[in-house]
């Protein structure tokens, strides 16, 4: 099974860094890592480029929703011989084994009467009350699930991408994440332990997810509104050293 894996990079060098150095581990034949760059003047695409397969930089930033909609019709339409898309994004970590499990969860599902888009993240932001449809002793299913960890079948990537040629709206409209999952109009499934640390943002770069930027006092407070819930071992041990990595 080949997976495409589609980053998304703006800015923020030192998460941005890590963040690919992260990646390598997981690279081969069968796993092709393709950095969508939305103009970032904090690094070039040479310096991408040497941690990539392929590397788009678009000339003018246009935003998470231009990026994405570059990346799963570039799965529809060029890498036809892939089996499933992940995103993820620039301040993501890994465990390394999550390549693995994104195949073990795609071959669990084959027997299912539905195939359901699905995540690595499981987080306490998206596990609300409102969100959540039902759990197991091995997943959750929500109504949406968290952008830094999609993955979809083929399948899936094709309806997601004749609905985005039909509506200029749903290409630029922020809310990506939210759109892809509405338009298939299906849950979604969350493993309950997560193979996906969120980081945030940088040590001088608030992100969307984030309130202050340097390394003040309440620094430590944007590494926890977005915290994995159940993280790995790998992410449990890492964690401090990213951290440390980025304000220092």
């Amino acid at each position: 099974m080949k997976i495409l894996i589609a980053l998304a990079t703006f800015n923020r060098p030192v998460i941005t860094q890590l963040c690919l150095r992260n990646l390598q581990l997981v690279r081969s034949d069968a796993v092709k890592l393709v950095v969508y760059d939305d103009a970032s003047t904090a690094y070039s695409k040479e310096t991408l480029l040497e941690f990539a397969d392929d590397v788009i930089r678009f000339e003018r930033n246009g935003g998470i929703e231009r990026s994405r909609a570059k990346a799963i019709r570039d799965f529809v339409y060029r890498y036809t011989d892939y089996d499933l898309i992940y995103f993820t994004d620039n301040d993501a970590i890994h465990d390394p084994k999550f390549v693995d499990v994104l195949r073990s969860v795609s071959a669990w599902q084959r027997g299912r009467s539905e195939i359901l888009p699905f995540s690595l993240y499981n987080s306490l932001v998206h596990n609300r009350p409102k969100n959540l449809i039902s759990e197991s002793e091995m997943f959750v299913v929500l109504k949406t699930m968290a952008g830094i960890s999609q993955c979809y079948t083929r399948e899936m990537a094709e309806i997601i991408v004749d609905a985005l040629n039909g509506s200029a709206d749903m290409e630029s409209t922020y809310g990506w994440d939210y759109i892809y999952t509405m338009i298939l109009n299906r849950p979604c499934l969350i493993t309950k332990v997560s193979f996906v640390e969120h980081f945030a943002r940088d040590k001088h770069e608030a992100g969307m997810h984030s309130a202050n930027s340097g390394t003040g006092p309440d620094a430590l407070a944007d590494f926890e509104r977005c915290r994995a819930l159940n993280p790995s071992p790998f992410l449990v041990e890492l964690r401090d050293e990213i951290i440390e990595k980025i304000l220092n």
